[in-house]
């Protein structure tokens, strides 16, 4: 599923070269800036719904909606004849990819083993990453139209295996299927001591607790210190510029590395160094705590950006390009962690009731941002250059960086029922004061 929602992020970069040369398609900047942006702008709505979407239907049932939607989606896009047809299609695809992330990790957050969880809450980041590397090498030797068809068969094959697995475990115990929800936990984590000591701990809260929420819920600090944090870690990931310039690529990698470069190679090069940026993380995560190493990436990720404005303004680019290349390779990877790295931080700080609600909401706030950042990147570049871009992400992420140092909490080893215990324990202590 994340391999697909990454064909909808990558596909703009090699739609709208192969359109701009498309006599049946008309095109000017601003059509080509609604065909990039349409899709982060549905996603925001798609996240939106999720949230309630899988809290009232499942985990399962949610990714099979997706899915459904986005084979769709895909089969809209190759069959269009004019631009209203692609935009319908992109939209749809935006409703399905979208969400697709925070519905992931929602799942592999409750399935997973503490000691675990910080690695494969990186997966979906992981794998939307491969998709996006994906769809730019099918769509440079391939019609869009033709790639349109592959990722629908694609998609196909990836809903398969959401047959065959079981719905989470802790949605079913707070929906008061006890015995079905223990079965299925077994089935996910075993039988190992461990285990048992969650399942009892996770079963004892669920008596003490109701199943549904109530708006009083969700004006609880136990809500909205979590969503706050998840706001800001959602703008980290967006604001850094990372996601906007995978929708233009080629362009802006173009005119930041000049000298004869082949922009292609310049995207395939972006795509792999977001790659690269999970092998890095998967190596020193067990070693460093995930929000010391997210303070850390986003310091390096500063530097990189300022070193691109100083490099953009005061020299010639075109005899520096290996040096621009390098400050972009320091970007993309110190970036692409902060994305990984936030993204896996969102489901981890919600209660298990408002867990669906909060990451949808946080997700539809990222995902506008990202609608933002990529609907005005290309007449902020007219206007003002790439440096001043440059510029304007570097400030936003000092900004960010310095407010999570002393909000975001530590989360590495700790079961869910225990971060979820802290709040709730924060917000008793306070009220006693």
């Amino acid at each position: 599923m994340s391999v697909a929602a990454g064909f909808s992020f990558g596909f703009s970069a090699v739609l709208l070269p192969q359109l701009n040369e498309d006599q049946n398609f008309p095109y000017t900047d601003d059509l080509a800036s609604w065909i990039a942006s349409i899709t982060p702008l549905s996603m925001v709505i798609g996240s939106i719904c999720a949230g309630s979407m899988i809290d009232g239907l499942g985990r399962k049932i949610g990714h099979i909606i997706l899915a459904t939607l986005s084979i769709i989606s895909w089969l809209v896009i190759a069959s269009s004849t004019n631009i209203t047809l692609l935009l319908i299609g992109r939209f749809i695809s935006g409703l399905s990819s979208g969400p697709t992330r925070p519905v992931s990790l929602v799942y592999i957050g409750e399935i997973t083993e503490p000691k675990y969880r910080k690695y494969s809450l990186m997966t979906p980041s992981l794998l939307l990453n491969v998709g996006i590397l994906l769809s730019h090498i099918m769509g440079e030797y391939f019609s869009w139209k033709t790639s349109s068809y592959i990722y629908a068969a694609i998609n196909i094959f990836c809903s398969i295996p959401f047959i065959f697995l079981k719905e989470a475990p802790l949605w079913l115990i707070s929906k008061g299927k006890t015995d079905e929800g223990i079965q299925a936990f077994k089935w996910f984590r075993g039988k190992g001591s461990e285990a048992e000591k969650e399942l009892n701990l996770i079963l004892q809260r669920q008596i003490e607790k109701e199943n549904k929420y109530f708006i009083k819920d969700i004006f609880t600090k136990s809500f909205t210190k979590p969503l706050l944090t998840s706001v800001l870690l959602a703008a980290a990931a967006q604001f850094n510029g990372i996601n906007s310039l995978g929708f233009y690529a080629k362009d802006i990698l173009g005119n930041t590395v000049k000298g004869g470069v082949d922009p292609f190679i310049l995207m395939i090069i972006y795509d792999m160094m977001r790659i690269l940026t999970f092998v890095i993380i998967y190596c020193f995560n067990k070693y460093i705590p995930r929000k010391i190493f997210l303070i850390s990436v986003s310091i390096c990720c500063c530097i990189a950006l300022f070193g691109l404005f100083a490099l953009l303004t005061f020299t010639d680019v075109s005899k520096y390009v290996w040096l621009s290349i390098t400050i972009i390779i320091i970007y993309i990877v110190s970036a692409g962690c902060i994305v990984a790295l936030t993204w896996s931080f969102v489901p981890e700080l919600f209660s298990g009731k408002l867990r669906g609600l909060g990451s949808g909401i946080t997700a539809s706030i990222s995902f506008l941002s990202l609608f933002i950042c990529v609907k005005i990147t290309p007449g902020f570049i007219v206007n003002y250059g790439e440096n001043a871009m440059y510029a304007c992400y570097g400030v936003v992420t000092v900004i960010i960086t310095v407010i999570l140092c002393f909000l975001l909490p530590e989360t590495n080893g700790r079961t869910l029922q225990n971060i979820e215990d802290s709040y709730k324990k924060n917000e008793i202590t306070k009220s006693t004061v």
